[in-house]
């Protein structure tokens, strides 16, 4: 049974953090260093404080306290700042860094000649092959990047439709549609980059869920197909789905693990995104599903077999982070709260993931425990079980870089 959110007050980020250090200093047993693991933020541009600005103590704001360190994931939004969030990277051991191009900057890719030229000389009789209007030499210098740093993470990523780029896009080449279409190229070929070199992604998705599940089995589906006609090449005895080098090879078609930011999809997105791993991960009981199959005893069997491999199974695809600042403090209707507080009980206990979601250094401490506060509230758990949680969960999104 669900607990009501009500049951659990939504503590400042301060009073949080103050809890959450308080509780591990007086646990018996033997505490590991790190206290919370922030797996999204921006705190390499270094622009205005928003929690850190009210606080004075600086005990509460260190980054020095060894007993309770804070892991962080530094994510730059286009090539303008990645050698800023790799330099940012270097001031601790603690920080990992992430580059992509994030779905409101595709402007800094943009080529601006060629889109002036194609408005001047747009025609309805054929569509313009709409990739001639980015830049594409991203792509190389972060492959690069993937080959040189090892701990790369590749982020911020993703689809949009509030994207100020899909509002403005001129309406001569197809306005929010081909905007859209841009998005989404560009979302995909990171995403088979990732895939390429193991590496984790962060993914931004606002307003864009349907594109977002399109692309996710667009990926796979290619894959399928490739395997497909591989498998009949080297003809075999095997059935595809229940030969382990082809599923390994299906599984390899998306990033290690993808972490869903700031997610402000609903319960039954949530549930979507779970149904489309279990079909990556679990084929053969998802074609067995598809059979008509007669009598409640077999379909119970069916059910038990299902539960038992999930729980035994340590390869999770899908994560699903909030943040303080976009999961509550953005969230003002009723409504949205509702269904933020919904998504967030749907949310699997090893998928949990807290961000700070900053754009300063000072923030990062607070943001987190922001987040874990919320995350706490909204799932009617305490603040320690949710940190302690989320930590896990936070650790094992990053150790799939070692994949």
């Amino acid at each position: 049974t669900t607990l009501s959110s009500a049951d659990v007050d939504v503590l400042s980020p301060s009073e949080a953090w103050q809890a959450i250090i308080s509780a591990r200093a007086d646990a018996s047993q033997q505490q590991q260093p790190i206290a919370l693991v922030d797996t999204h933020g921006h705190p390499h541009l270094e622009r205005s404080v928003e929690y850190a600005i009210k606080e004075k103590d600086e005990e509460i704001l260190s980054h020095n306290d060894q007993t309770n360190i804070v892991v962080s994931i530094t994510c730059a939004v286009s090539p303008v700042d990645w050698n800023d969030a790799l330099d940012y990277s270097c001031r601790s051991q603690h920080i990992l860094p992430a580059l992509g191009i994030h779905p409101w900057y595709l402007s800094d890719i943009l080529m601006k000649d060629i889109v002036e030229s194609n408005i001047e000389e747009s025609t309805t009789d054929e569509p313009a092959n709409i990739e001639q209007y980015l830049n594409w030499d991203w792509l190389n210098e972060l492959e690069a990047k993937l080959s040189q740093h090892p701990n790369l993470i590749v982020g911020e990523i993703g689809l949009c439709k509030m994207a100020r780029f899909v509002r403005e896009f001129p309406k001569a080449l197809g306005g929010k549609a081909t905007a859209l279409q841009l998005q989404k190229i560009v979302f995909k070929k990171q995403m088979e980059l990732a895939a390429q070199w193991r590496r984790p992604v962060t993914v931004h998705c606002v307003n864009a869920h349907g594109l977002l599940m399109e692309t996710l089995e667009e990926i796979f589906n290619e894959a399928r197909e490739s395997c497909s006609k591989e498998e009949q090449v080297h003809s075999t005895s095997n059935n595809l789905l229940q030969n382990d080098g082809l599923k390994t090879t299906l599984r390899k078609a998306l990033p290690p693990a993808i972490a869903m930011h700031s997610f402000t999809g609903t319960a039954h997105h949530v549930q979507q995104i779970l149904d489309f791993e279990r079909s990556i991960l679990y084929p053969e009981l998802v074609e067995a599903e598809r059979k008509k199959q007669r009598g409640k005893k077999k379909q119970q069997k069916r059910q038990n077999a299902e539960e038992n491999e999930v729980k035994g199974d340590t390869d999770i695809l899908f994560y699903f982070g909030f943040s303080h600042s976009v999961n509550y403090i953005m969230c003002t209707s009723e409504k949205a709260k509702r269904k933020g507080i919904e998504a967030v009980q749907a949310i699997p206990s090893d998928r949990l993931l807290v961000e700070s979601d900053v754009h300063a250094t000072e923030d990062v401490i607070l943001g987190t425990a922001g987040a874990t506060s919320y995350a706490a509230h909204a799932r009617g758990e305490s603040l320690q079980d949710v940190a302690e949680t989320s930590t896990i969960n936070g650790l094992r999104f990053i150790s799939s870089l070692s994949s």
